[in-house]
């Protein structure tokens, strides 16, 4: 198959990324190259991918902001633009996708004859006013629209031409350790919405050690820091800034569970897979698609949201309360969940999938 793929251009696309969306397009253009496909990347310049590469823009650029105009939306649309320049004389036969701001390219979907595809990372489309515009723009029969778990699909108001596809992760990049410490994780990026603060209170009320590792990569999530997450720490509670992927590795490996108290809907958590695949099991809420990752009791627990930092508190006093056989045995179940279920192999699988049925069409 000849296959388009627009990522994101506020980041490059490339081994080891920062962030979970541009991991995703990494992995997925990889394993369709692998399979033989010829694939187009629109992306930021500098990106280091298998594919033909058309670049766009300077990543730093376009995370720029002036006189009240976030630049990624200018170069979006100039990503759109070569896009449709190049549909006629490069004969592709599916474009899918992959930048966050999607609406901008149903805009142009009544120009697009060929099967285009959506994946929906955020939570956009459970939102009343924000379906409305689409609506206002018009659903286009070749437009489909694929979610990154059950939950998320099922949250959408959009119905028509939906689909879901669990992300994977190269689960040879996260190999399994039965090296385990006694102090427990949260890693992700430093915001509300992750649970930083809970997974503090919680380790605090449960007496263990906690590390947090986290960018902060915006001045409303360094406030936050300053206000929230400052003051709970300590000899135990720890911070530590992201520093290298070997780090990351490590910390996921020492780990005894990794804390994921989201407070919100998270449509799917690559952490958590990340985690899992090293053999660490996950404590966290039961919200977005965490129960279709974590088996509870099997792979870690799974909290009531209502039980706050109380029913985080006692996860961690029930996980370190299982015999040293009950929690290696959690452990290799972890690993043998991530590598079954959510592996990269198995998610490209699934997009190839999806193109061919939709081409047929």
């Amino acid at each position: 198959m000849k296959i388009a793929i627009a990522a994101v251009i506020t980041k490059k696309i490339e081994p080891h990324p920062l962030g979970g969306t541009e991991m995703f397009t990494y992995l997925l253009v990889e394993g369709l190259v692998k399979r033989g496909h010829d694939v187009s990347l629109y992306c930021a310049k500098g990106s280091k991918t298998s594919a033909r590469q058309i670049e766009i823009c300077e990543a730093e650029e376009a995370m720029g902001q002036e006189s009240n105009v976030e630049f990624v939306y200018p170069y979006t649309l100039l990503e759109m633009r070569q896009i449709l320049s190049d549909l006629e004389k490069e004969n592709y036969e599916v474009l899918h996708i992959n930048f966050l701001k999607t609406f901008m390219a149903s805009f142009f979907a009544n120009q697009i004859k060929i099967p285009l595809i959506h994946t929906i990372h955020r939570d956009f489309m459970e939102s009343p006013r924000l379906h409305a515009v689409y609506e206002e723009i018009g659903f286009h029969p070749n437009e489909h629209f694929v979610f990154v778990s059950e939950r998320a699909r099922s949250r959408s108001l959009l119905k028509q031409n939906t689909h879901s596809i669990h992300n994977g992760i190269d689960t040879s990049n996260y190999p399994f350790s039965n090296e385990a410490s006694d102090t427990f994780l949260w890693l992700s990026r430093i915001d509300e919405l992750k649970g930083p603060k809970e997974a503090a209170l919680a380790a605090q009320k449960a007496g263990v050690r906690l590390i947090l590792s986290g960018d902060i990569d915006r001045e409303k999530y360094q406030k936050y820091f300053d206000l929230e997450i400052k003051p709970l720490l300590s000899d135990t509670i720890v911070y530590e800034k992201p520093s290298s992927v070997e780090h990351k590795l490590e910390l996921y490996q020492k780990a005894k569970a990794l804390l994921f108290p989201i407070q919100w809907e998270e449509p799917f958590g690559l952490v958590v897979a990340e985690a899992m695949s090293c053999g660490t099991p996950v404590i966290a809420f039961n919200r977005g698609a965490m129960p279709e990752i974590v088996q509870d009791g099997v792979t870690g627990f799974l909290v009531d949201y209502e039980k706050g930092v109380d029913g985080l508190a006692e996860a961690i006093g029930k996980l370190n309360s299982l015999t040293n056989e009950e929690y290696a045995k959690m452990r290799k179940n972890s690993r043998k969940r991530i590598q079954e279920n959510f592996s990269a192999e198995r998610m490209v699988g699934k997009y190839e999938k999806l193109y061919q049925e939709l081409i047929s069409q």
